[in-house]
């Protein structure tokens, strides 16, 4: 625990801090010690948008009611980009752009100078776009600066009693449709419901990735499960819209889309650090 005390300490310097709130399991322990740091002058943003769950701001709500932590909700379309539409490879650093452009201009708006993040020290080991622009838009990121992973953040959500502790990891929507393959309302929202469905099967870690043609390959933690529940999946799934479903055989894997990346990381590096350098990036367009 001397890492949390040295983070509230921390905290406690920057004075009123806002944190980036999904209500996953880094953002939550953060939110948490800026609560316990620094009390009423600290306030949790969550972001409203297409591409994250329903779920998943009725639960940012419900946890920052929780930790007692002031919580606001601000509403963004990441679709009014056309950069982001397009889907590239860079997407999340575009889709982070946008973010920090307008959770800084509240958090100036009510006099808040620091915002933090929940982003920790093993999102240095992946392909990670958002972490650069953050990092740009000078993003405090406590996690990383302490050196804190991942597993030490379920440990010590665990230990403060904390219900996210062994929460599956969420990302955002956008990250089922492989790089290039356009995003719409209705494609996410597709996604989103065969998700929450599986889900109600009993399927704990989720992700139904979404490919050309309708196509919806499943990946869940059970495969022998949901081989069982083959028909009734397959038939709930084509009820949605996808024309053809099939079932990973690897199984649950966060972040597999980026295997597209590594394997071609050299290739892609000159092109993607030419696209983020562009300032029409960070421009909503309609």
């Amino acid at each position: 625990m001397e890492k949390l005390e040295k983070i509230k300490k921390a905290i406690r310097k920057k004075g009123k801090i806002v944190v980036m709130f999904s209500g996953g399991v880094d953002s939550t322990l953060l939110a948490r010690l800026a609560y316990d740091a620094v009390g009423e002058d600290a306030i949790a943003v969550t972001i409203d948008s297409p591409v994250i769950p329903r779920s998943e701001i009725k639960e940012a709500k419900q946890l920052a009611e929780l930790i007692g932590i002031k919580h606001e909700i601000i509403e963004i379309d990441e679709l009014e980009s056309i950069h982001l539409i397009k889907n590239p490879p860079n997407r999340c650093y575009i889709c982070r752009k946008l973010r920090d452009a307008t959770i800084r201009e509240w958090a100036k708006e009510k006099g808040f100078e620091t915002i933090a993040d929940g982003l920790n020290y093993s999102d240095l080991g992946d392909y990670r776009p958002g972490v650069k622009a953050a990092t740009e838009d000078g993003i405090w990121h406590p996690f990383i600066e302490f050196q804190v992973t991942k597993e030490d953040i379920r440990k010590y959500s665990k230990l403060l009693k904390l219900p996210t502790w062994n929460k599956p990891s969420m990302t955002c929507l956008a990250s089922r449709f492989p790089y290039g393959f356009g995003l719409t309302k209705e494609k996410l929202e597709k996604v989103e419901k065969a998700e929450e469905f599986l889900k109600t099967l009993g399927f704990r870690e989720v992700r139904v990735r979404c490919f050309p043609y309708d196509l919806a390959l499943v990946e869940v933690d059970n495969i022998e499960r949901a081989l069982k529940e083959k028909d009734t999946i397959v038939n709930h799934l084509r009820t949605l819209g996808f024309l053809f479903v099939s079932l990973d055989l690897e199984g649950f894997r966060s972040g597999k889309i980026n295997r597209i990346i590594l394997k071609v990381r050299r290739k892609l590096r000159s092109k993607v650090t030419k696209f983020e350098s562009s300032p029409e990036l960070v421009k909503v367009e309609k």
